[in-house]
This record gives C-alpha cells, structure tokens and sequence, in this order.
C-alpha cells in the first residue's frame, strides 16, 4: 500500500499544479476581457455607462509591457517592478485662519506653484483638506469617494443651518435662556455632528495616495519621514527658517499622521500657526506692557483678541487656559519627535495613547473656555456692528464697484507676472490657470505698495512692452472711474452739508471705507465670532460652525507646493 501511494505522488503533483493554474486563470479571465493591456475596452465590449474606463494602476496600463514567467503559476511584469508614480508631486494646504475681526487677505502670497482646484473652498476646515487636493490635481477621484464627499458636504451644511437658524430666533433672548435652549439643540445634533467627524475622519484615510495595485500606502505625505528632524519642545528652533519648517513639519503631521484624534489636529495645526507667526508674545504669563493682545482660542485654530483691564479673576482663567492648552500642544511635538524615526503602527499606537490621555484634559480645557466665553460678555460695553456708511446708495453702489474693479486689475496684472508652473513631466503641457485664481498673490499691493517681490522681465508671461501698455490703459480706466465718482460726491455734499462742512472730498473718502471695511469684516465674521464666543455652544457645534466661518471669509487658497 505505501509503494502506490509513493509512485501516486508524482502524478498528484502535475495534476494540483493544473488545477490551481485554471483556477488562477479563471480569476484572471474577467479582468483580461474587460480591457486590453493599455487599460482600454477590448474591441467587443463597449465602454462604461459615461464613458468612464476601468481604474487601473499607471503601470499596467503601458501596451508594450512584457511578461516574465517564473513557473506555470506565476509570473511578474517588468512594469510591476517599477516603483509606482506618486499620484501628485503637488500638495495644497488650506490658508491660515486670520484673528478675529482682523483684515482679511484678498490675495493670497505669490508663489510658483499651480493654482488650488476651486472645489477645495468648501472644505477649507476639513482634516481631509491636503488629501483632497492632491486627489483632484492628479485626477485620481473616482464616483463613489466623489460622491461620498458631496454627502458629506450635505451632511454639515444641514447641521450649520439648523444651527444659524436657531441662533439667530434666540438673538433677543436673555442669556440664560438661550444657553438652555441651545443646550437643548446641542444634545440633539450630537449623534450627528459625532457621525460627521467620523466621516471626516475615514474620508481623511480613504483619500490618501494608492499604492501599487491600489492598496494604500501605509504613511503618505510630502514630508514623509521628515517628523524625526522636529526639535523637542525644550529645544524650540530660533532660525527663521528652522521655525517655518518645523511648523511645516506639525502642519503635515496634523493632516497625515494616523492616530490622532480630531482635537489634536486642530491643536497642531494651532501650533504650526503660532510658530509661522512668532507667537510668543501671546504665550501665558505676566506682560511687560499691559494692553489687549491675541490668544488662540476655541475652537481652534480661532484667534481672538482679548481687551486690556480685565478683572483679576478673568484675566487668571485666562492663563490658565493658555497654560493648559501650551502643555497640551508640547506633549503632542514631544511624541513626535520621539516617535519620528518608529516604523508607522509604533507611531500610531504612541499617538493613539497620546489622544486617549489627553482627552479628559481637552474637555477641561473647552470647559474653562466657556467660562471665558461667559466673562467676556459680561465685560461693559461690548462690541456691536458698526453704522452703516452714511452716503447715498447709488454713491455706494458706485464705491463698491470701483473698489470690485480695483481688485480685479491687480489680479489681471498678477496673472501676468508668475510665469507658468512647470510641466510635472517631460513633454506635458503646463497646466492651465484658473482665472478666478490668477490673483493669487500681491497682497501688499492693496495697502502701502511695500512688497519685496522682485519680478524679472523672463518671467513674464507678456513682453514689458505689452505689460506695460496694457497697466497704462487699466489703471487710466480706474483713474477715470475715481474721478466721476469724486465729482457725484463733492456735489452732494453741496447739496446736503454746505459751506459749513470742512471735511475734503479725501476724507468723506476714506471715511466711507473705513465705514465699509468694518461693515465687510462684521459681516463676513459672523459665524467665525459666534463659534469663538456665543457662550452656551457644544465643542462639536463651534468647530462645525467655525468651518462655516471659514468658508464664509472667501480666503484666497493657497498655491501648491512642489514635492519633488
């Protein structure tokens, strides 16, 4: 008996080795008719509803690629042995939230990157903001991931207008009553502002760069690596440039790094903020000259400005929330520093535990926020709308259109001072710039003219010549524009003050726009000042709110920077 089944084994062998062979090239066979080797239908099949062709990696997609066999099992393609292509070398971070009440930039700094996809604007508060970005600039976002984004999208505008809504029919109510009332909103839209987060959060994982066949890579991101170079909070970084790419270094981390929960993001990207910023004026302790200053607040990144003169007691629940929030933020760069050099599950489990030590200590220090909240509108006098601008309204419709025209020549010149960004391959055209983003960049130009920028005439995107025929005849036009309005108000201050009023046509001038400025800051600040300080607000419904503020302030994004 043991001599048969000795001289059976050999025969056994082929035979299994045959089987699986079929069954591997059963499983193969849907795939082989479904395309041809360049990723295309195969001559009897018609495309995809919607012309939509199966997503298939870069690599498998080359016709000419040649098949090496190992045995009659298996075999490796020359091309999947290549490393895989990054889906972007471009990354998009969102702008930087500015204080509250402050100016808000209408353009955003120059640089040689590609212009943000448009569709980024509404997700400018989102963890899965840079993710995103890359996804849409490479072209790489298939239907369900779109349409799970739009749902989500959905999702949070509901929750923001159920909370606007409430907010604003409580707007008369004593303050007590209105933080019962909203007290009561916030326990029902809880398990929905909870479910949104999550979403946010998975959206942030199913959104990061593919690997090879589609499986995602374990820890993407532009600075990948890049955490083990952060210095230890006790050894703070002093050059500028050392400070920027820490703070570089936390933004990224705040984005990409696996583990984190929603709060420590936001505190990192709190962090990168006041380091980008020189924020150490603002950190808790006594200051050498009394007067209002800057804090970062809740929910973050938020900046508010608190006034000078507070009551002892106030003033100490003040420092006591920076201190909480300082020691928070420090833990949070000392873990990564730590952990910069661990593999991606050691780091991950580091900054799991870090999130669940640190959670109880978050929920205090959004408490003694609240309190915060309570003592600033209890201060005499607090700040309230400004008056509207006292002219007629067609002088203002005049004003606000000069002023929209104004904008937009600075933008049209930007446009043709960057010069293309380059091809991202050899032989690929440059990308095409959006025209609602050809102004990305001279800020400085719309307040004292003091920008450092220095444009050479190769980077033009137009001769000298033309650029400078086509500045005379833009600015010749708003020099015209200025001018009829001028005289439409110097006669209706004849009309309307008389001799007796000693105010030059400059002066109504620049009162009216500073009169407009604050109107605009008001208005546009809205959500962003009720989510920092309308006490009586759950933490999840301040940063849905604040993410509307965000969006409400229309920053200008900011360009791509280039990885490679």
């Amino acid at each position: 008996m043991k001599m048969v089944e000795s001289t059976a084994q050999p025969h056994a062998r082929p035979r299994r080795t045959l089987v699986l062979a079929l069954l591997s090239a059963l499983v193969a066979e849907p795939q082989a008719r479904g395309q041809t080797a360049a990723g295309e239908p195969s001559p009897g099949q018609s495309a995809p509803q919607g012309g939509a062709l199966p997503e298939i990696p870069w690599y498998a997609r080359d016709r000419f690629d040649r098949a090496r066999f190992m045995n009659e099992l298996s075999s490796s393609h020359f091309l999947y042995s290549r490393n895989p292509r990054p889906e972007s070398a471009v990354i998009f971070l969102p702008p930087v939230p500015p204080p509250l009440e402050s100016e808000i930039p209408l353009l955003a700094p120059l640089g040689s990157g590609p212009p943000a996809p448009p569709e980024l604007a509404p997700f400018v508060g989102d963890v899965f903001y840079p993710l995103l970005g890359s996804r849409l600039a490479s072209d790489n976002l298939p239907k369900s991931l779109r349409a799970r984004i739009v749902a989500y999208l959905d999702a949070k505008v509901a929750l923001q207008g159920e909370l606007r809504s409430r907010i604003l029919a409580l707007k008369d109510v004593d303050s007590k009553s209105r933080e019962r009332q909203l007290a009561d909103l916030a326990a029902l839209q809880a398990p929905r502002i909870a479910e949104l987060e999550s979403t946010a959060e998975q959206l942030r994982s199913d959104l990061r760069p593919n690997g090879v066949f589609g499986v995602q890579t374990e820890n993407p991101g532009p600075d990948e690596g890049s955490a083990w170079s952060m210095h230890s909070v006790r050894n703070a970084p002093a050059a500028a440039a050392d400070v920027r790419r820490e703070a570089g270094v936390l933004r990224g981390a705040a984005f990409r790094e696996e583990g984190l929960s929603l709060s420590q993001r936001r505190l990192l990207c709190e962090a990168a903020v006041e380091l980008e910023a020189g924020a150490g004026a603002d950190r808790p302790g006594p200051q050498a000259v009394p007067g209002p200053r800057t804090i970062a607040f809740s929910p973050e990144p938020a900046r508010i400005l608190i006034p000078a003169g507070l009551e002892p007691g106030l003033a100490r629940e003040v420092d006591e929330f920076l201190s909480a929030k300082s020691a928070l933020k420090a833990e949070l760069r000392d873990v990564l520093r730590r952990t910069g050099d661990s593999n991606p599950e050691a780091r991950r489990t580091a900054l799991e535990k870090l999130a669940a030590a640190q959670a109880p200590r978050i929920a205090a220090y959004e408490e003694m926020a609240e309190e915060i909240r309570r003592g600033l509108a209890a201060l005499p006098n607090p700040q309230g709308p400004p008056p509207p601008p006292a002219l007629p309204a067609e002088l203002t419709a005049r004003i606000s259109a000069y002023r929209t025209h104004k904008v937009e020549l600075l933008r049209r010149l930007r446009a043709m001072l960057a010069a293309p960004p380059p091809a991202s391959e050899p032989g690929q055209a440059p990308p095409e710039t959006r025209p609602d983003d050809i102004g990305a960049g001279a800020q400085a130009w719309l307040h004292d003219g003091a920008s450092t920028t220095e444009v050479q005439p190769s980077s033009l995107r137009v001769s000298v010549a033309e650029f400078g025929r086509l500045q005379d005849e833009l600015i010749s036009a708003l020099n015209r524009e200025e001018a009829g309005i001028r005289e439409s108000l110097a006669a209706y201050v004849r009309a309307s003050n008389g001799p007796s009023d000693r105010k030059s046509i400059n002066d109504l001038l620049r009162d009216f726009e500073t009169a407009r400025q604050k109107q605009e800051l008001w208005d546009r600040f809205q959500d962003y000042r009720t989510a920092a300080l309308m006490p009586g607000l759950s933490a999840g419904q301040r940063r849905v709110l604040f993410d509307a503020g965000l969006e409400r302030l229309d920053l200008p994004l900011p360009d791509g920077e280039r990885t490679d």
